[in-house]
């Protein structure tokens, strides 16, 4: 009986030492080897994959919130934008209206020192006690060759007295290489050759005139003839300077 576990045990271990055997077990080894290889790239694959895809997650987080942010202030400069351009409108609106009123101020405070002036001129100490030309003024016509005459008589306000009278008027002027004059009554078209008045402080006077073709004009006489005793005549004369009203 043992001599047969010997030989037993003998052909057991021949079978082991055989090269085939040998070769099986390298190869069964190197494939769980590789397995395990395989496995392990796989897992750190995986965690790489995983890490990569976290740190994507994250930057695309952050550059919503960035774009937020942006289209905010974006927004937020828009907003202030139209502001200052609706600033800027009533501005210059504002600008405007305050300039129209200034010059409507202007014109108003020109008026009045003109009508301070000429009451000035009727109640001043120094003017003088009879009748006068408290102004006149000459205005171009609806027509060429055509004017308005326009002229304010006066008298100082301590004459409590009515007055009344004529005005002739006389234009000189040049005509064909000539000095020529001519009266009311050529320069008003056959009209009345005087203009009445009648006042006590004063009184505004306006009538048209007609220069014919050819006539130059150089100069107004105004001739005021009152009526009454002891009542003198008052002759002043004017340049022809045409004013625009």
């Amino acid at each position: 009986m043992a001599s047969n576990r010997r030989v037993a045990s003998r052909r057991a271990s021949d079978r082991r030492n055989q090269p085939g055997s040998l070769g099986r077990g390298v190869a069964l080894s190197a494939l769980v080897i590789g397995l395990a290889l395989v496995w392990a790239a796989f897992e750190l694959g995986q965690s790489r994959a995983g890490h990569n895809r976290m740190q994507a997650i994250e930057r695309q987080t952050e550059l919503q919130r960035e774009l937020l942010k942006v289209s905010r202030d974006n927004e937020a400069l828009r907003e202030q934008i139209a502001l200052l351009e609706t600033s800027d409108k009533i501005n210059a609106e504002a600008y405007r209206r305050v300039e129209s009123q200034l010059a409507d101020l202007q014109d108003q405070v020109q008026a009045q020192s003109e009508d301070i002036a000429f009451y000035r001129g009727i109640v001043g100490a120094d003017q003088q006690a009879g009748l006068r030309v408290q102004n006149f003024e000459l205005l171009p016509g609806a027509e060429p060759g055509e004017f308005n005459v326009r002229l304010v008589l006066a008298q100082a306000l301590r004459n409590k007295q009515a007055i009344s009278g004529r005005v002739l008027l006389a234009v000189a002027g040049e005509q064909a290489g000539e000095s020529v004059t001519l009266g009311m009554g050529q320069l008003r078209g056959g009209a009345a050759e005087t203009l009445d008045f009648s006042f006590r402080y004063f009184q505004n006077l306006e009538t048209e005139l007609r220069v014919p073709e050819g006539f130059a004009p150089a100069t107004v006489t105004v001739r005021l003839v009152p009526r009454g005793a002891n009542r003198k005549d008052v002759e002043e004369s004017f340049d022809w300077r045409v004013s625009n009203g």
